[in-house]
């Protein structure tokens, strides 16, 4: 007999079944939890499915609720897929249907489901990630890049960049960050929000930056998770991309990942036809569209930058001087999960 209840207790078994699962990610573990709740302080809701001791699937939920932009429930905030896990289909429906449930007694705007599955569900696709194969040859994977990757790559290498993997960049790494995000209209997450990533994930991550001279032009923040890199965040000063640091910076990370074994390399979330989805398209990357599903009544949230308040939005805080964005952003950073 299968049940299905919020999660109070059995926490290793949780994070057992997100390691052996094949279709969980880095954004079940129960520490991306923890940080969510502890610096936004949203609920959260996590569903188990057990069948007596062995759980035959998961679905992990917040309650956001905002007096500005109402109340929703989130498969997974911050997070560009992490949505239902489960054996089987049966399974599957039945932490949704539960999900559902939840939504109604809360009485929600809506429910949203981020992943990679459909579900019969009102569905947002306009969003992709790009997934490049890797080799334990670097070489292999090289032959595969454009040919306009490689000249900007072999641009970058001699053009005096730098790589860095060291964690002590985190406040100059946290610059070029958020000042991109700035320069996009975004707010940004805190500097203790990254430093809460890296160390309750301390063995899964990896801080890398591009330097050009003593400056810190470029950087990113890795997830290891599985046989899989992923790129989490990251960013580049425009005023240094006549150098290239951002092929730079790929290549040495896939180059490495191929070093130590790693089958897949994740660029990351782009809106469908934007400016970083061509730019992932130009590595071989292959586009794996997400599905952002929603429970609602008769409409599909538009939460990207095409959405005409967003845009203005953007307008209004790429004008606003960079200090002072930078010391409000991570007060409004919760608006945009």
């Amino acid at each position: 007999m299968i049940e299905v209840f919020k999660l109070k207790k059995d926490e290793e078994l949780w994070n057992g079944y997100v390691y052996s699962s094949s279709d969980t990610t880095f954004y079940h573990q129960l520490a991306w939890r923890d940080i969510i709740k502890d610096l936004y302080g949203f609920k959260p809701i996590y569903l188990v499915a057990k069948d007596r001791d062995a759980i035959r699937g998961i679905l992990p939920m917040f309650l956001i609720k905002s007096r500005l932009f109402g109340m929703k429930i989130i498969s997974i905030p911050f997070a560009p897929y992490g949505g239902v896990c489960a054996d089987d289909e049966l399974i599957e429906r039945m932490l949704i249907e539960e999900a559902k449930k939840i939504a109604d007694t809360y009485d929600v705007d809506y429910l949203e489901l981020r992943g990679f599955k459909e579900f019969g569900l009102l569905a947002d696709t306009r969003y992709y990630t790009f997934i490049l194969k890797l080799e334990r040859d670097h070489e292999v994977v090289w032959r595969r890049l454009s040919k306009k990757v490689r000249n900007s790559t072999r641009k970058a290498i001699k053009s005096g960049l730098r790589i860095e993997k060291d964690g002590s960049y985190l406040k100059d790494f946290y610059n070029v960050y958020s000042r991109n995000m700035h320069s996009l209209g975004t707010p940004t997450h805190s500097l203790r929000f990254f430093k809460k990533v890296l160390r309750k994930f301390s063995e899964k991550t990896d801080l890398v930056v591009v330097r050009y001279g003593d400056e810190v032009v470029a950087g990113a923040i890795l997830l290891r998770f599985k046989d899989t890199v992923i790129s989490g965040w990251a960013g580049s000063l425009r005023s240094y991309l006549k150098f290239c640091p951002n092929n730079m910076m790929y290549w040495t990370i896939i180059r490495d990942a191929c070093k130590d074994g790693y089958k897949y390399f994740d660029f990351g979330r782009s809106l469908a036809n934007s400016g970083t989805f061509r730019f992932k398209i130009a590595w071989a990357a292959e586009p794996i569209r997400l599905n952002y599903q929603f429970y609602t009544s008769n409409y599909v949230p538009d939460t990207s930058m095409q959405n005409p308040k967003r845009r203005k939005f953007a307008e209004f805080w790429r004008k606003i001087p960079y200090p002072i964005a930078n010391a409000f952003g991570h007060m409004l950073r919760r608006y945009f999960p």
